[in-house]
């Protein structure tokens, strides 16, 4: 048995070198400050980007280099970085598969997230979020304090609506929004394998 744990303990440091060695230099020395190595958010309001969408990382950054979608983080994207090299960072973390922390959810805001999810999101964060289409991101096991953040910037204006965002948020008080965010946090990143085997719509992962 102490063999065993020995050996795990050598497979995971083993794992996180090859992650290290893999990493675009910007990855290391910056956005891994907030982000790590791994993808896993190492602040509170800050989102997992290990197996993200690399198109939907590639956006994002896009708009963040052009102050299209501001931050709180002082020049987050920097306009030296090319396209290639926001690519390169976009297609390392979306090619980490590392499994996110388990979150504290309120049992009953999943229930009902899981309601309004069924309703409104479900078109375009489908399998629970495990999912995407139209451009959306992956949502199942986000940081669940980033999705409250972001929830408050969109209610509070401060923050656009992308596609079809605003007919999905239509009508939905910053309760209800709150709930889904706990449904989505409640979720496995990965699907489970028996639940894993159906049809249904492909969609792009």
């Amino acid at each position: 048995m102490k063999n065993q744990r020995w050996f795990a303990c050598l497979m995971l440091f083993a794992g996180a070198s090859v992650i290290a060695q893999d990493a675009p230099s910007i990855v290391r020395n910056d956005c891994a400050r907030c982000h790590g190595l791994d993808g896993i958010a190492t602040k509170p309001a800050m989102p997992h980007l290990n197996g993200q969408l690399d198109s939907y990382l590639l956006a994002q950054m896009k708009k963040m280099q052009k102050g299209r979608l501001p931050t709180a983080v002082e020049n987050h994207v920097p306009a030296s970085l090319t396209e290639s090299e926001l690519a390169a960072i976009a297609q390392y973390y979306h090619a980490i598969k590392v499994t996110r922390p388990a979150q504290e959810t309120n049992p009953d805001k999943v229930a009902q997230g899981e309601i309004i999810f069924r309703n409104r999101c479900n078109d375009c964060h489908g399998d629970n979020g495990r999912e995407a289409d139209k451009d959306a991101p992956l949502m199942a096991a986000q940081n669940l304090q980033h999705m409250i953040h972001q929830i408050d910037l969109f209610v509070s204006g401060k923050r656009k609506f992308g596609f079809l965002q605003d007919d999905a948020f239509k009508g939905l008080s910053r309760d209800e929004l709150e709930a889904v965010a706990h449904f989505f946090a409640s979720q496995d990143q990965i699907a489970p394998a028996a639940a894993a085997v159906g049809g249904g719509k492909k969609k792009r992962r």
